[in-house]
This record gives structure tokens, C-alpha cells and sequence, in this order.
């Protein structure tokens, strides 16, 4: 049976997901089902470069002169997730001595770089490769530009698990950006080179003036991020991505021919220097960008806050209209291997599987493929018994999270959580679409001075230290947003009540806009219900994670209430797997009181 299998299966097999921690559990299940065959495979887990250590920055950043604990890294496995545990000054210094731009060959520490023994490995043949969406868009990218891809030629299959994130990560790869630090950066090194042109004095004048209308046009940004996230925060909502003023565009459109000729004089120079020519024609790529902003009919613009809002951490934004076209290029034309998208919220309600996968069809590009193309498979039910382990609560009597009484939402939502913690003595997980919002409710939680610990996720700390100090204190309680919806597993009793701040319904952004567009006046429930759906069928799916599991879910939302009587409800509710549904409170005491046979309220 293996001489048959080894006959059968020789070619590479690409599995992507999502997260590193989803990806480390592949690789796991492949040597266990190799295993359980006794057929030999060669998996290769395929991280980023960003994951390993550069030698060559390492020395770079302390000018040739590291400290003595960098000797003991010789030898050692060159990825963060093992480096940092003996070594914690790499971790704070990771951004700078991480793998960048390699130099490959070129480089001093070529034969001793685990992301090069990464790349070697991940090039042979007959292999199961699993990496993450990025680095699989990347691959295909560099096939259709003819240049050597990152993973094997002999790839037959590709797998995409999570695929209801390959829209947006497609888009991530297709987006331009620009930001002033790097614009005033590019024109300071041509400024250096310049330094011996007899047109220096003519040249620093004009750089002089470029500075001056790139930082008005970048503070004239900032301000329309700061006008409309005022706007946004008054509502509970929070987001990163802002409309463009046109007339900030033109204001950019009219500095072109003065960059150009700017950059034409360094270009003019009599000078062979690798830096220079990297910096003009990174300058003759932001021309190329200012002439897609001046004929934008195919493109979508945008600013983006990236960290603290001002105008150093904003950029400004271009990505293709037609993203779905891309992926089927990328993913679905006939000459590519066979692909398998994969996700347990990829579906909806619907009558027929055309119905159910609508919105993954026309968003990334599968309405493109022949008939005979495509398979669409039924949606496979849950093995776990949902009826008998959880049960919804929908509480009718708050106020809508809407503008006009946001804040009186808040206060009563509060109210809520208090008695779901004490109804399960913690062992709660609260879900926000919201920075600011759950920040508001930790401090009000802590001001009641609860018995049991909380814990609320922090910028920039490891979600695993804090997810495992949740799961290991089983009273305790974890208010969370982003990374917490999705590819977070925390079974056991610690997690026995999900509270769902609000319907995660996305913040209506430029990208947005854009797609609600294409429906007219239906463009709320084409896109903006469809998002919300996927994203709390991601939520609701951290409750149960296993047979034994058992909680109840409360979504502090009166707009799925049915007196709130909106059509969402009905879609909704048939999209989560849990079909106990109440929306009184007793009831919850009572089936809380039945799951785990005792009495959490005294």
C-alpha cells in the first residue's frame, strides 16, 4: 500500500490558514495521519521571513560590536517564537534584526540563516507545505510575474483554510502605500547625492519646497481622519480606514511635475550608487501612484491610520476595484492546480448551495469559472450537540447601539454583563468590535471590585500568554476584540459564557463603500450583513470546542430582538449552529442552573 501511494501522490500539496498557532497544529495532525498511514510525507511549516533573526541586521544594529549573549545564538533554531524565550532582549529589538529584505547570497551569514535553510527545504518536491494567505498570494504573485516562486513547482493541490479571509488578504497584497516619513526619507537621500551637483543650490530649494506641500498635503489628511473619527467614536465605532477629500488629492496632483523634475536631477547625476537608484525609482513609482490618484475610475483611494493618530502614522491608499478578478487569476485559471477553499463560516442561509455561498463566490472571483468548474459542497453540520450544551440569550429591553443613545447603551449593557458574570462566577469571554469600548467597560468592571480576576487583551502583548492565564484561571474573566474572534480555541470550563458586546457589524470604510455600491439600494444586506454574519459566526464559534463543552452565548444587541422585527434577524439566527434562543433572563438562570447542576446565583 505505501509503494502504491508514494506511485500516486507525488507532487506538493500547499495547505494555507490564518494564524501561526492554526498552522502549528497542522503540521502536528500531518505526522499523526502520516503515522496512522504509515506513508511518509515531507511537511514543511513556512513561515514568513518577518518570523527570523537577520545575522547580518543583528551585527548591523550594534555596529559590529554585539553583546556577548549573541555568540550563544550560533547554533540555535534562528525563529522568534524559540529565540525570545532565552533570549528576551531579541524580542524587544525583533523589528529591528528580523529578516527584511535578504540579501541572499550576498550575505556574510549566507550558509548559517535558518530563513534560507527554510527556503531550501520549502523548494523540494514531493512535499506538504502549510504557510498562512499572505505567503500564498505572494507565491502566486511571483509565478505570474515569471519569477521563481517561493513554494514547489510540482504543487497539484492547494488548500485554503479560513477562506472567508482571502478577499481582504488579497486586497492587503494589492494595496500601494505611501507615508510622509518615507516620502521625506527618499528625498533626503537624493538630497546627499545632489550635495555635488554645481545645481545644488537649485536643487536644495526645490526639495525645500517638495517637504513643505508634502507636509501640508499629510497634515490636511490628518485632519480628515481626525473630523471623521469623531464622527465614528460618538457612535461606538472604531476604524482605521478614512474617506479622501478630492480636493487634497488635486492639491497632490499639482506637486507631480515639481518631484519629477527633482528627481530627474538626481537622476542626471554622474554617479553609480545602488541606493541611489533605488530611491529614485522608488520616486518614480509614487509619480506612477499620483497619476493613478489623478485617474482613480479603477482604483479605490483611501487614508489609513497605521498606530497613533497624526501625521506620521497615516498613509494614503490605492488598491484595484476589481480584487475578484485578481484571486481568480491568482487562484481559478485553468491552467492552476486544483483549489479547495475551506472555512465553517464561508456559508449562509440560503435555498441551494448557489444561495449559501453567494457572497464567497462573487468576492473572490468564483463566478468567474465555468459551471463545471466549480463544486460547491453542502455545508457539514457540527458534530456537537448544541441544543443540549448552549442556548442564546438576546436581551429585548436595552437600547440600540446607535448614535443618538450610545452611551446610554453602554451604561445598561453593563448592567447586563454584571449578572451573566455572576450567573457562571466569571468563566467569561466579552467580545468588542471596539478599543474604546472595551476599555470603558474593564474600568467599570473594576470598579465594582469583582471576586474574580480580569484580564483584557493589551497592544502588542502575546495573545497566547494572555489566553492561557484566562484558560488556566478558571473564575476568571477575558475582555477581548480583534484577534479573539476568530482562531482562538479555549475548551474546558473557563469559557462558559461568551458575551457579544455588540453585532459586529463592519465600519462602513471607502472599501466598503465601494462594494455596497455595486448594489444600489441593497447594498446594506449584499455586503454589511453578509461581514457581520461571518464575523459573529466566528465569535459564537469560541463557546464550544469540544463534546464536553456547554455556556451560553449573549449577544447585548436589541436590533436581533423580535421586536426590533429588522429582516437580518431571521438570517442570522439560522446562520449560527445554537437554536435555543431566548430572550428572557429567567430562562437563562434556569438553563445555566440545569447545564452545570448547581446554583451560581445566591
Amino acid at each position: 500500500m505505501q509503494n502504491e501511494a508514494q506511485r500516486r501522490f507525488k507532487f506538493s500539496i500547499v495547505l494555507s490558514t490564518a494564524t501561526i498557532s492554526l498552522q502549528e497544529q497542522l503540521i502536528k495532525d500531518i505526522y499523526q495521519v502520516s503515522k496512522l498511514m504509515n506513508y511518509p510525507v515531507h511537511p514543511v511549516l513556512a513561515k514568513g521571513r518577518s518570523h527570523f533573526l537577520c545575522l547580518d541586521r543583528l551585527h548591523t544594529h550594534y555596529n559590529n560590536n554585539p553583546p556577548s549573549w549573541v555568540k550563544d545564538l550560533e547554533g540555535l533554531n534562528g525563529d522568534r517564537s524559540e529565540l525570545v524565550e532565552s533570549f528576551p532582549e531579541l524580542d524587544e529589538k525583533w523589528e529591528k534584526v528580523n529578516v527584511k529584505k535578504c540579501k541572499h547570497r550576498n550575505c556574510a551569514f549566507y550558509e548559517m540563516c535558518d530563513f534560507i535553510h527554510l527556503r531550501n527545504n520549502i523548494a523540494q518536491g514531493n512535499s506538504v507545505i502549510v504557510t498562512n494567505h499572505d505567503q500564498l498570494i505572494a507565491n502566486e504573485k511571483l509565478k505570474m510575474q515569471d519569477r521563481r516562486p517561493l513554494f514547489p513547482v510540482d504543487t497539484e493541490i492547494i488548500v485554503i483554510d479560513e477562506a472567508h479571509n482571502l478577499e481582504e488578504k488579497a486586497r492587503s497584497s494589492l494595496t500601494e502605500s505611501w507615508k510622509k516619513s518615507k516620502l521625506i526619507y527618499l528625498l533626503k537621500v537624493l538630497d546627499r547625492f545632489l550635495r555635488r551637483s554645481p545645481r545644488y543650490n537649485e536643487t536644495r530649494k526645490q526639495k525645500d519646497k517638495i517637504e513643505t506641500e508634502l507636509n501640508k498635503f499629510f497634515q490636511e489628511l490628518l485632519n480628515q481622519c481626525v473630523s471623521q473619527q469623531s464622527s465614528h467614536l460618538k457612535a461606538g465605532l472604531e476604524t482605521n480606514r478614512y474617506e479622501i477629500n478630492p480636493e487634497a488629492i488635486t492639491n497632490l496632483i499639482a506637486l507631480k511635475k515639481e518631484l519629477n523634475d527633482y528627481n530627474i536631477s538626481a537622476q542626471l547625476l554622474d554617479t553609480t550608487s545602488e541606493e541611489l537608484e533605488a530611491s529614485t525609482t522608488a520616486i518614480e513609482e509614487f509619480l506612477t501612484f499620483i497619476e493613478i490618484l489623478k485617474q482613480n475610475e479603477h482604483h479605490i483611494i483611501w487614508i489609513e491610520q497605521v498606530g497613533k493618530l497624526n501625521s506620521h502614522n497615516i498613509t494614503i491608499n490605492s488598491v484595484p476595484k476589481n480584487v475578484n478578478e485578481e484571486i481568480a487569476n491568482y487562484f481559478f485559471e485553468e491552467d492552476k492546480p486544483n483549489t479547495i477553499l475551506t472555512s465553517a463560516t464561508m456559508s449562509t442561509e440560503g435555498n441551494d448551495n448557489y444561495d449559501r455561498y453567494d457572497y464567497l463566490v462573487n468576492s473572490t472571483g468564483l463566478d468567474f469559472l465555468k459551471y463545471s468548474q466549480l463544486e460547491l459542497a453542502n455545508p457539514l453540520k457540527s458534530p456537537f450537540d448544541y441544543d443540549a450544551h448552549s442556548l442564546i440569550y438576546i436581551p429585548d429591553h436595552l437600547p440600540k447601539p446607535i448614535h443618538q443613545n450610545y452611551e446610554t447603551f453602554r451604561e445598561k449593557a453593563i448592567q447586563e454583563i454584571l449578572l451573566l458574570i455572576q450567573l457562571t462566577e466569571g468563566r467569561t469571554m466579552i467580545l468588542f468590535t471596539s478599543k474604546e469600548d472595551m476599555n470603558f467597560v474593564y474600568k467599570k468592571l473594576v470598579d465594582e471590585q469583582l471576586p474574580w480576576t480580569i484580564f483584557v487583551q493589551q497592544d502588542g502583548s502575546s495573545q497566547n500568554k494572555t489566553k492561557t492565564a484566562f484558560q488556566e484561571d478558571e473564575h476568571s474573566i477575558l475582555l477581548s476584540s480583534g484577534i479573539y474572534w476568530e482562531g482562538i480555541d479555549i475548551p474546558g470550563q473557563s469559557l462558559s459564557n461568551l458575551i457579544v458586546f455588540k453585532l459586529p457589524f463592519p465600519v462602513p470604510d471607502p472599501i466598503l463603500n465601494y462594494k455596497m455600491s455595486l448594489f444600489d439600494s441593497d447594498g446594506f444586506d449584499k455586503v454589511m450583513v453578509p461581514e457581520m454574519i461571518t464575523k459573529l459566526r466566528q465569535g459564537v464559534g469560541r463557546l464550544i470546542r469540544k463534546e464536553s463543552d456547554k455556556g451560553i452565548i449573549a449577544i447585548l444587541d436589541s436590533r436581533l430582538s423580535k421586536q426590533a422585527n429588522n429582516q437580518y434577524r431571521v438570517p442570522v439566527l439560522n446562520s449560527l449552529p445554537i437554536r435555543n434562543v431566548t430572550e428572557d433572563f429567567e430562562e437563562v438562570q434556569i438553563f445555566t442552573k440545569r447545564l452545570f447542576q448547581t446554583q451560581f446565583i445566591k
